[in-house]
């Protein structure tokens, strides 16, 4: 592989509810987009750059990425030698399992420092990224994984709750949300979203934007990705998992026609190649 040679890998992995990851970015430039379980990363070489909450963070070898499910940000590489780093991606029903396991709050952690600098993390990340990988033994691999994120959380985690009413806004962008992810795969009109929540369509977009940081019609469609990626695991062809799930378009179906690793493709789609 070249020095300048970009590559982006997804797996899973034996453990249910875990995918790993690892990328070398140069040129590519991950659009805004979210996943749906938390993001526990760690750089490896040269610096990257991301977009979340309005503001820039900079990534840097050694220190982690720790992201919230549904969290939208974006990803670059920030410098001549390119960015590198590996994902470990978890899950929210295993979460909720290790909380139970660790007898901790049931509520959801939430990691208010998207990067941090942690040194004594970092062998036990790569210990546990191997085992994830390359292990065949289950309790070897639920073992570490306890002992990593009871770790992780107790030192950079807060837990979410809210304790305060949500201001109407605030709860019809929540309701829209609620909808766009059940439907899909479904046609959906801003009018539809609009009536839902009793919001002027406009006023209801702009809300949105401001709350979620991506349009309505991004949010849709990044879960209509998601929920092919589920559709992976089936028999069923790359091209009648995109018709399935609402993917008509000519260049969707040319990059269909072009991997052949259709985990890599939904990645990529995902987190902004495909655009």
């Amino acid at each position: 592989m070249g020095t300048h040679a970009e590559f982006a890998q997804l797996w899973t992995v034996a453990t249910p509810g875990i995918e790993l990851f690892r990328a070398q970015l140069f040129q590519h430039k991950l659009g805004k987009h979210f996943h749906d379980a938390y993001v526990i990363g760690l750089n490896e070489s040269g610096q990257g750059q991301c977009l979340h909450q309005q503001k820039t963070h900079c990534h840097y070898p050694g220190s982690f990425n720790l992201i919230d499910p549904g969290e939208v940000h974006t990803g670059e590489a920030a410098s001549a030698n390119g960015w590198g780093f590996r994902n470990i991606y978890i899950s929210i029903p295993l979460v909720r399992h290790v909380l139970t396991q660790l007898d901790w709050p049931s509520h959801l952690p939430h990691f208010p420092d998207i990067v941090v600098n942690d040194p004594s993390l970092h062998a036990p990340f790569y210990r546990l990224f191997r085992v994830l990988n390359e292990s065949p033994s289950s309790l070897e691999q639920q073992s570490l994984l306890l002992m990593f994120l009871s770790r992780l959380f107790s030192r950079h985690a807060q837990l979410k709750c809210c304790h305060r009413e949500p201001k109407a806004e605030i709860r019809a962008v929540s309701v829209a949300c609620d909808y766009l992810r059940e439907h899909c795969t479904s046609a959906v009109s801003i009018e539809d979203l609009a009536n839902l929540v009793d919001l002027n369509p406009y006023y209801l977009i702009r809300c949105f934007r401001q709350q979620v940081g991506i349009s309505p019609h991004r949010y849709k469609q990044h879960w209509q990705l998601l929920a092919a990626k589920k559709a992976l695991h089936s028999q069923q062809s790359l091209a009648a998992i995109a018709l399935e799930h609402g993917f008509y378009d000519q260049p969707f179906q040319g990059q269909l026609n072009t991997f052949n690793n259709s985990y890599n493709l939904v990645w990529i789609m995902i987190s902004g190649f495909h655009t």
